[in-house]
């Protein structure tokens, strides 16, 4: 699944490229949430909010009061990995725009004969660049939802309270939405988690040591051992250790 936001103030160009760019994610078989905006500052205001909230970026250059240029400078402060195209009617500015680190750069009047190129070259090196990407629904505040990227590495155990499956990571705490803790462990315990309560299921990575009743991450984080699951996790720790893992702080 991919985010993708569209962000130009013709209403018209903007649903036309959007509906365009729907069809062909469809044929090159990718899951697409699409937001779309018609100035710059609600779309920073956004991704700083769900910090590397989209994957991919169309921005229109000649915005009203913030242009594309000072847009694409601000979000770049929060993210350097999403991938930027610059949309606009002014072909000439294509030489004023590499510095934000664009990958693509779409004339208006050339969008049926480019945009294909684009999207397709674009998904391909998201696709490289993030081979573990893990995609999480969560909720925001109240009944409101998102999608969240997460690298697999950054995962650090995730949890269960009242059965509420949770989250964790390197940065911050996330209540999932519409995942069910023992799928959690099932996906999970074939991508290097061990299993160690009927709570916690936790990244092999971060465990720092392992006592009778709880395990140590690295960030000093206790967290519950079963006894009947001890020796399987000592084991598959001790297994990490000497294979020469990373430990990951």
């Amino acid at each position: 699944m991919l985010n993708v936001a569209f962000c130009d103030d013709d209403i018209k160009f903007l649903n036309s490229i959007v509906s365009e760019a729907k069809r062909i994610f469809k044929r090159l078989k990718v899951n697409t949430t699409i937001y779309t905006y018609t100035n710059g500052k609600k779309l920073i205001d956004d991704f700083e909010q769900y910090h590397s909230y989209y994957d991919i970026i169309f921005l229109e250059l000649d915005l009203p009061v913030m242009d594309g240029k000072e847009v694409a400078r601000k979000l770049r402060l929060f993210d350097k990995k999403f991938k930027l195209v610059f949309v606009t009617s002014s072909e000439q500015e294509v030489l004023n725009t590499f510095q934000y680190d664009i990958s693509g750069f779409l004339p208006k009047r050339l969008m049926n004969e480019r945009l294909f190129l684009i999207i397709d070259r674009v998904v391909t090196a998201i696709k490289d660049d993030n081979p573990q990407l893990q995609v999480f629904k969560v909720t925001i505040t109240g009944d409101k939802r998102a999608l969240i990227k997460v690298p697999l590495n950054d995962i650090m155990f995730f949890g269960s309270v009242n059965r509420k499956s949770y989250l964790h990571t390197k940065r911050r705490t996330y209540l999932l939405h519409g995942f069910k803790f023992i799928d959690l462990i099932a996906q999970y315990s074939e991508q290097g988690f061990v299993d160690i309560h009927r709570t916690c299921i936790v990244n092999i990575q971060y465990i720092f040591s392992v006592d009778d009743i709880e395990i140590r991450l690295v960030d000093g984080t206790l967290l519950p051992l079963s006894r009947r699951k001890r020796s399987l996790v000592l084991d598959k720790f001790l297994q990490k250790v000497s294979e020469g893992i990373n430990i990951r702080k």
